[in-house]
């Protein structure tokens, strides 16, 4: 993109102000709702924000218009000690190049594996310097779920040893268990539990076809980032765990030559959901040099108050990540990766809720919290904190839903709304997609894991009910192209985490108002309701992190 910001900016300012009403006789009709929308996706995705990565200028002046946009609308400030910023203290770790070096060790011949050719290192949060030299063995996925009759554990002994995990978790899991288990910090806690001091993670088939390792080449150039608790240590880090790092198809290749099961035949093992677990009969030196910085950002709150006192006290909230990845390897020339779809336009989406919820009467009867959280890009950061650290007054939260990568390409009736089959939130949903003709299409990819990987999660391990609204394939065979756009496929495989995500990419103005429409009815809905949302008896997350009244309905 070229930077343009300028004439934008003015366009901004004159249509936030009502100065470019001569074009529109209707100022609240849907021509002002759609230029509104566009209007906050350009500001955000242009070049002048760089990216919005965490910490860097381009994300201050995005949290900057958002809480003006916030105040302007007549919210409140929802953030500690009545801001509209939360700050989140967090720790930076990035590869001193050059630093890293994985060798394998066998019968005294030393095999040397090349850096991004066969491994990508991580860095480190609690040392600058690493160093580990361990057996290997290889455990499976390294997960071990009691309630599904999978242990990948029983019989390995991972005191002192560098365990290699596959991927993801074994296939035959229910879509709900494979994204819970599948999740990275899930399977680290679980080694470091059972004395493992490294992990050597090797993707799947499946994996890298949805990520290809040329593509998590790119991705590990930027850097890592953990949130700070009060006594100044990252949070989701262990220790115990010395080194750890990525294996490329070609150094997984290396890692198990000579060994007893051929990779061959562990991945086809492994698909059925049964991969063998042993020792691989050689060692491993894995070294990593990191450098470590600390850094503050803010996620943004905003706060509709209930108007019903007996539920005021409650609140549904609404989040939507303003962080992108800022600047990066250059990719056909150009280094800034603006986030038009990841996720302007889910940010600018909920500044629209908010001006129609706050615009109707009577208000909501819970209070509405829009949250504009940082650093979702580096694990989610901003919302594990915010959902964590609740600023008092915002009202107890019991319902969250998320807006990230709303990929209305091509004109679209059809959604996916991940989460709904875990809580009572499925009733207002199918109603308020009734209401405008909405089709709901069940999730056609739950191997991807989708549902653990924005800021919903977050809230759910605080036993929040959530949702997390897709926009599905245009049709029932999907498809790379479709008439108006692109597929949110096509998006996914051409556009993801790159450069070319910016305000170029085509976008149908009638689907995104109706997406805007069912976001503002959903939410008031759940806020109106007599009841608060409740997990569905039985449910795995409602049993896992809803405590003891969930757990007491299964």
């Amino acid at each position: 993109m070229k930077r343009s910001w300028i004439p934008r900016v003015v366009t901004l300012a004159l249509i936030c102000s009502g100065g470019v009403r001569a074009a529109d006789p209707d100022p609240a009709g849907p021509a002002r709702e759609d230029r509104m929308l566009a209007a906050h996706i350009a500001f955000l995705a242009d070049d002048l924000l760089e990216g919005r990565g965490t910490g860097a200028p381009g994300h201050e002046i995005a949290a900057r218009y958002v809480a003006a946009q916030f105040q302007q609308l007549g919210l409140t400030p929802g953030g500690p000690s009545n801001a509209w910023f939360q700050t989140v203290p967090l720790l930076e770790s990035r590869v001193v190049p050059g630093s890293a070096r994985l060798e394998l060790r066998k019968g005294g011949v030393v095999e040397t594996l090349e850096v991004n050719l066969d491994f990508l290192p991580a860095p480190r949060f609690t040392d600058t310097h690493a160093l580990v030299t361990a057996p290997l063995v290889f455990a499976g996925f390294g997960v071990q779920a009691p309630e599904l009759g999978y242990d990948d554990f029983a019989g390995l002994d991972l005191r002192g040893k560098i365990a290699v995990v596959l991927g993801k978790a074994p296939p035959r899991f229910p879509a709900t268990a494979l994204a819970h288990h599948a999740h990275a910090r899930q399977k680290s806690k679980a080694l470091a539990d059972r004395g493992a001091v490294g992990v050597l993670s090797i993707p799947t088939p499946k994996d890298l076809e949805d990520f290809p390792w040329p593509r998590q080449v790119i991705q590990s150039q930027f850097p890592s980032m953990r949130w700070l608790q009060p006594d100044g240590l990252p949070a989701d880090v262990f220790p115990q765990l010395k080194g750890s790092a990525r294996i490329s198809p070609a150094g997984a290749g290396k890692v198990f030559a000579g060994a007893r099961h051929s990779l061959a035949e562990v991945l086809a093992a492994a698909d059925r959901s049964e991969p063998p677990r042993f020792e691989l009969d050689r060692e491993a030196t894995l070294a990593v040099r990191s450098e470590l910085r600390p850094l503050t950002s803010p996620n943004v709150i905003g706060r509709l108050p209930g108007s019903d006192p007996a539920l005021a006290g409650q609140s549904v909230v609404l989040t939507a990540h303003l962080d992108h990845q800022g600047r990066g390897p250059e990719i056909a020339g150009d280094p800034i990766y603006n986030g038009a779809y990841d996720n302007a336009i889910g940010v600018a989406m909920m500044l629209e809720v908010a001006r129609t919820l706050g615009t109707r009467q009577p208000p909501p009867r819970r209070t509405v919290v829009f949250a504009a959280v940082t650093a979702e890009e580096k694990g989610l950061l901003g919302s594990e904190y915010l959902a964590g650290h609740w600023p008092e007054g915002d009202g107890r939260p019991v319902a969250n839903i998320n807006l990230d990568m709303v990929l209305v390409t091509a004109p679209t009736r059809r959604f996916t709304i991940l989460g709904v089959e875990h809580s009572s939130l499925r009733g207002p949903v199918e109603a308020a997609a009734a209401q405008l003709g909405l089709e709901l299409v069940p999730d056609p990819r739950p191997d991807r894991v989708t549902f653990v990987r924005s800021d919903q999660y977050s809230f759910i391990r605080q036993g929040v009910p959530a949702l997390f609204p897709k926009v599905a394939d245009p049709g029932p065979a999907g498809g790379s192209t479709v008439v108006g756009g692109i597929s949110p496929d096509a998006f996914l495989r051409d556009h993801y985490h790159r450069p070319s995500d910016d305000v170029s990419l085509p976008r149908d103005d009638a689907s995104a108002a109706r997406f805007v429409a069912f976001m503002t009815d959903l939410v008031r809905q759940v806020a109106d309701a007599d009841q608060p949302p409740r997990w569905n008896p039985g449910d795995f997350f409602g049993v896992t992190f809803g405590g003891a009244e969930a757990a007491a309905t299964k």
